[in-house]
């Protein structure tokens, strides 16, 4: 994954959905090609042998996205991958042999005759919880390299991704009815997979603010494209300037422009975020989807009025009829 390449919108959170979504099919397709062309296990071992390769892609992907976007050396990017799907993978295995081999039996083989290794029982009653305990593992190997950050959130994201899995799994191999099922165990495991990846991609880890820095970019015409950046380098508060004084600002702009002296400013936050500040009489607007907010100065008040910014808000100084235009975006730190 490239940073760069992500634009600092909603949909970026679904990014990751689509790496571990697809890393979950590919190891689909490699677990049913060798079981097809080069078939080295039983039957017996089909189930336990596509779980254990969805945890191992799908953890794998998580850590390997992470790296990639840090821009981590290569030597980590596959040590920490190989690590995270080696710890989830070897947990899913021994937790699904758990289930089928002791866990299961006590809880449903009452008169002793249930065999839950049987491959053609496939009964959400009996396989669910072997998808719910190899999704819930497949949070420990990405949590182990990001060291305990977001526990919670990495075995609820686990067990989600286990629960929708074996669902889509079930509902597509569905025998019964041509309208809920595809009534193909095949395809079902494509789908089970494709649910087990992007669920827990969309859950698990997002991608975080902290790779995005805020900027301010003249969209007028005066000076149209000049840009700087809000951030300071060490992570910490910092506030930007932007008027005509005489001897310059963080951002100038002409006084013909109807901009003053000292006009506004914008700050980050040590928790990175962004207000606008408004510093003068003149109109001064905070401009976004179906909101408009005038930080003009009041006298009145202690203190300036400010709001906080997001991505792509614009603000508009001087007269109404033609103001200046400055843009507030987002874009990846390493930009320059």
């Amino acid at each position: 994954m490239n940073i760069f390449l992500i634009p600092y919108t909603w949909m970026r959170h679904l990014s990751l959905a689509l790496v571990c979504s697809g890393a979950a099919l590919i190891a689909w397709w490699v677990v049913l090609a060798f079981g097809v062309i080069f078939p080295f296990w039983t039957v017996a071992w089909d189930g336990a042998v596509y779980l254990t390769a969805l945890v191992v892609a799908v953890a794998g992907a998580s850590t390997l996205a992470e790296a990639s976007l840090r821009r981590e050396a290569v030597w980590k990017r596959v040590l920490r991958t190989a690590g995270s799907g080696a710890i989830s993978g070897l947990l899913a295995m021994a937790g699904y042999w758990s289930w089928h081999s002791v866990a299961g039996p006590l809880a449903f083989d009452d008169a002793g005759e249930l065999d839950l290794g049987e491959p053609t029982l496939v009964s959400l009653r009996y396989r669910l919880a072997a998808f719910f305990i190899c999704g819930v593992l497949t949070g420990i190997g990405p949590l182990v390299f990001r060291r305990g950050a977001g526990f919670f959130t990495h075995m609820g994201a686990g067990a989600a991704a286990g629960l929708v899995a074996g669902a889509t799994w079930y509902v597509m191999g569905y025998p019964k009815s041509s309208f809920i099922g595809l009534s193909d165990l095949y395809l079902a495991s494509a789908g089970g997979a494709l649910a087990f990846g992007g669920t827990f991609g969309i859950l698990a880890w997002g991608i975080p603010d902290n790779l995005y820095a805020g900027w301010l970019r003249i969209v007028s015409e005066s000076r149209h494209g000049r840009r700087i950046p809000v951030d300071a380098p060490d992570g910490g508060v910092r506030e930007r300037f932007v008027g005509h004084f005489p001897r310059g600002l963080d951002l100038f702009l002409p006084a013909e422009d109807g901009v003053m002296e000292l006009h506004m400013s914008v700050m980050v936050t040590r928790k990175q975020e962004y207000r606008a500040r408004g510093l003068t009489l003149k109109p001064t607007l905070v401009r976004r989807f179906l909101e408009r907010i005038d930080l003009r100065y009041d006298a009145r008040r202690p203190a300036p009025l400010e709001t906080r910014l997001s991505s792509g808000d614009r603000l508009l100084l001087g007269p109404s009829n033609d103001p200046t235009v400055v843009e507030f975006i987002m874009l990846p730190r390493e930009e320059r």
